[in-house]
């Protein structure tokens, strides 16, 4: 697991290419309990695309689909902010309404933390 997850973390800081996607969606697929500083990666690396004026291969919206049916609840608010704003900038016409779905039906990794928090507070 820690080599998938080292793997990953190199992957994503890597410049784009199809291998690129391929790498990221079989060891994403594979459901390793990820260090939130390579999921924190992956978000990053697709969010580098929100600029990017290229159209992108259906390679790339298949590893953002597998990350997202994969590690939603392990995001943050403002990451999910920041991939459905991307998904405004590059959308494809099956994939991205699946990946909206998937991000709206979970909740953030802080969002447990604070109603955690509100629990404790109310003991």
């Amino acid at each position: 697991m820690l080599h998938s997850a080292a793997a990953l973390l190199k992957i994503a800081e890597m410049n784009y290419s199809g291998a690129n996607s391929i790498f990221i969606r079989t060891l994403i697929e594979k459901r390793y309990a990820l260090p939130f500083r390579v999921v924190d990666a992956l978000v990053h690396h697709f969010i580098r695309f929100r600029s990017d004026t290229r159209e992108l291969p259906v390679l790339w919206y298949q590893s953002l689909l597998s990350f997202v049916q994969n590690y939603r609840q392990d995001i943050s608010t403002e990451q999910k902010q920041s991939l459905l704003e991307l998904l405004h900038h590059h959308f494809h016409h099956t994939i991205g309404p699946e990946v909206r779905k998937l991000l709206a039906e979970y909740k953030c990794r802080d969002e447990e933390d604070e109603q955690y928090a509100v629990m404790d507070e109310a003991d």
